[in-house]
């Protein structure tokens, strides 16, 4: 069974899902908050099934929830206005991914002055007194990544990676990297040659990534730390027909990019689960609004998916978040 055939039957589940939730679900409260939900970004499959998690929720607690993000993951000053949008609006509860861990801070803790609860998700932020963080281990995210680079390279006598990631004050990737890092210096065999930061768009991961290689023939190992990274790594390895001599290791399930591991320009992706994060994030601000502790700190679950075991059953569910 190939990609088209697999979402073709789950575009069928889910029209039966919806038609089925929208006859008979009923909300568990009457609406007592708001929650404004504010992402890194908006234009990616990672922020959509976040969304549809948040969303999820929302109707479950039949709360007033918004979600936006800025178009461009590196814009710092356009998610800051959203929260200082979300604290006019005395919001009860922001839900937000930090662009910048340091940048993003004062106006996380102007928030939190003015009596908002503020949950993070996905990416930190430089204040003590936020309610929660939940997300992925990143650190560990990335020594799984180091784990795939090292079996797909087994053969090699010298491994040598270049890195595709985005923000470089953006606390996931950095925690990415670093765990990564750690890994690949346990490996005697192993270096890193080169670092590119790509913004979130495809063409300039793409191009990036070309001249990574183009500049590092001797590169046998690509590493993206994140959707967008992924794809320009997978379209470049596609377009400058590399993918017999380059290994690639992603993050997230773009559907480009799942189709592109089927096809090997791809081999490996670290998928994150979004729409946990959204729903727990949620479902977390309506136990604060009602006055209930929630977890400091909830660590999603992360499935390292490669082309052995993409059409397993359970591998599909992670890959194609439909909820």
């Amino acid at each position: 069974m190939n990609i088209k055939k697999i979402l073709a039957s789950l575009l069928v589940l889910v029209f039966a899902v919806g038609c089925l939730i929208g006859c008979t679900s009923t909300a568990k409260t009457s609406v007592h908050g708001k929650v404004a939900v504010i992402t890194k970004g908006s234009d990616s499959d990672f922020w959509s099934d976040l969304k549809n998690g948040a969303v999820s929720a929302g109707t479950e607690y039949n709360l007033d929830v918004t979600v936006e993000g800025p178009d461009n993951e590196s814009d710092c000053k356009a998610q800051n206005k959203m929260i200082k949008n979300a604290i006019a609006r005395n919001v009860d509860v922001i839900v937000l991914s930090a662009i910048d861990y340091e940048k993003t801070a004062p106006v996380v803790q102007d928030a939190v002055d003015s009596g908002i609860k503020v949950i993070m998700i996905d990416s930190n932020v430089a204040v003590k007194n936020t309610q929660a963080f939940i997300g992925t281990n990143n650190i560990q995210a990335g020594k799984k990544a180091g784990e795939a680079v090292e079996k797909l390279c087994k053969d090699e006598s010298n491994i040598y990676i270049g890195i595709v990631s985005s923000g470089e004050n953006t606390e996931n990737n950095t925690e990415r990297q670093q765990g990564f890092a750690e890994y690949i210096e346990t490996l005697g065999n192993a270096k890193i040659v080169d670092t590119v930061y790509i913004s979130s768009d495809a063409d300039n991961a793409t191009d990036k990534t070309k001249k990574l290689l183009k500049n590092h023939p001797e590169i046998n190992a690509l590493i993206g730390f994140n959707e967008w990274a992924t794809l320009g790594a997978g379209t470049a390895i596609s377009e400058l027909d590399l993918a017999d001599s380059v290994c690639v290791v992603g993050f997230d399930s773009n559907i480009k990019c799942v189709g592109m591991l089927e096809t090997g320009e791809i081999d490996t992706l670290i998928v994150q689960n979004p729409f946990a994060i959204g729903y727990i994030a949620v479902s977390n601000a309506a136990q604060l609004m009602a006055g209930k502790s929630i977890d400091p700190l909830t660590e999603t679950s992360v499935c390292v998916v490669n082309r052995k075991n993409m059409f397993n059953k359970d591998v599909q569910k992670v890959l194609f978040s439909f909820e």
